[in-house]
């Protein structure tokens, strides 16, 4: 019978150098592994601020949305270069936006603490404070109750076109909060219309939606 011979790492110094050129080789090998599941660990582990994103809640203009403290109705939305708040005219470089609402507090009175327009690459312009706002951030909407407003926003002309409207109760800080969104459905046209009126829009005032008492 032919004699299997193993192969041996010869004795002496030449044999210690290549044991251990393989132990650190195998150490090598280890620590790339290491380096490169951790790495596919942190990229599939969300930062903060994905973890602790809104939840946003979408519909289309008259549908309803649950913002979970309320529900709303976007309306309509109109426009102009100028409007009047409580005997005053503001104008403006850009366009003002008035988006009509329906909201109704769900179980417990509330308000709509947070108003915001968002363009079509984030940008957010919140509701404007050169006037009273008849409807947002003041108004107490009390549960079961409907309340129609205007919310008023003043924003550049070349972002009018890609608008949604986001709404919520908290003011400041909409982590981990659910938040209503709405497209507004600007076209070109409704812009051009707007910036041509010679005359001021009259902000309308909020009011309770008489005969409507939801549950």
């Amino acid at each position: 019978m032919t004699e299997v011979r193993h192969h041996r790492a010869p004795r002496g110094p030449v044999g210690r150098a290549l044991a251990g050129l393989g132990s650190r080789l195998g150490v090598g090998a280890l620590l790339i592994a290491a380096v490169a599941v951790g790495g596919l660990v942190k990229s599939a582990t969300p930062d903060a601020d994905t973890r602790e994103r809104p939840f946003v809640r979408t519909g289309r203009l008259g549908e309803t949305v649950d913002a979970r403290t309320f529900e709303v109705r976007v309306l309509d939305v109109r426009g102009a270069k100028e409007i009047v708040r409580l005997g005053r005219t503001r104008s403006t470089g850009g366009v003002w936006v008035l988006v009509r609402v329906q909201a109704v507090a769900r179980n417990e009175p509330t308000s709509i603490g947070y108003a915001a327009l968002r363009d079509g690459r984030g940008r957010l312009f919140h509701a404007t404070e050169r006037i009273r706002q008849p409807l947002a951030r003041g108004r107490t909407l009390q549960p079961g109750i409907p309340v129609e407003g205007e919310i008023v926003f003043e924003v550049p002309v070349e972002v009018a076109t890609d608008l949604s409207i986001r709404l919520a109760w908290v003011p400041i800080d909409q982590r981990m909060e659910a938040v209503a969104e709405v497209p507004l459905d600007i076209d070109a046209g409704m812009v051009a219309s707007w910036q041509a009126r010679t005359e001021p829009v009259t902000v309308a005032d909020a009011t309770v939606v008489t005969g409507q008492v939801t549950r």
